[in-house]
């Protein structure tokens, strides 16, 4: 009998030590509302650029000699290498640009937003930078290295893009003469002249330039003889 009691005392005994475990999961968690927390506002300022760009001026072309090609006025920027026969860099022919390791036919260019050759001799899809627009035409010049932006009106821009922006017609009244000479025979004139605003046409501006190009090629016979005539009206 004493074992049987014995039994039933321990048994009493776990089950009250165990209760205030019980209880203990049961009891709800707490109703209180949680402080809320404060979020910082992060603000995050680009521009819309494709990779590194560099620019090269209208001040800066100044500096070069008159009639450069547009080609050859960003020869000074970091990647670029440049080579020509002639001192001024139009003769197409002998003409080669790279950058990065990229030749001409793998990048991209531009004349204010319009698609341009691959700058190469005879080539069959677009003008040569140096035939469509005169060099003292050009007010900037930018260079987009490493893959070329997808905005570029350009199916070649693989290895980069060049972007040529001519220059806008002059707010005031006025021109400018240039006249050039060196070996085998450079002959060059350029003259330009800006109607300035228009009051009369509602504000308009324009301004008209040729430029014409003699010289004797640098190797082998003949001429090398370059005529443009370049306009344009902003309303």
């Amino acid at each position: 009998m004493s074992l049987k009691y014995l039994m039933f005392a321990s048994v009493s005994l776990a089950s009250l030590l165990a209760a205030p475990v019980a209880m203990a999961q049961t009891t709800p968690a707490s109703t209180e509302p949680k402080a809320e927390q404060e979020v910082e506002t992060i603000v995050v300022y680009g521009s819309a650029s494709s990779r590194q760009t560099q620019s090269v001026t209208s001040a800066a072309i100044a500096l070069s000699a008159p009639g450069i090609s547009p080609l050859k006025a960003i020869e000074r920027l970091p990647g670029v290498n440049f080579q020509s026969a002639d001192a001024l860099g139009n003769y197409e022919w002998s003409t080669r640009i790279s950058v990065r390791g990229f030749n001409q036919n793998q990048m991209g260019f531009t004349l204010d937003g319009v698609p341009l050759g691959d700058m190469s001799y005879g080539n069959h899809n677009g003008l040569h930078i140096s035939r469509a627009t005169i060099s003292e035409n050009i007010g900037r010049v930018e260079l987009s290295q490493g893959a070329g932006a997808l905005g570029t009106a350009s199916s070649s821009n693989l290895g980069g893009t060049l972007q040529f922006i001519s220059r806008k017609p002059s707010d005031d009244f006025g021109g400018q003469v240039n006249l050039s000479g060196g070996s085998d025979s450079l002959q060059r004139i350029f003259a330009r002249i800006d109607t300035g605003t228009l009051d009369a046409l509602g504000g308009g501006k324009g301004y008209v330039s040729v430029a014409s190009t003699k010289q004797d090629k640098w190797k082998g016979v003949g001429e090398q003889n370059h005529d443009q005539v370049n306009v344009k009206y902003i309303q």
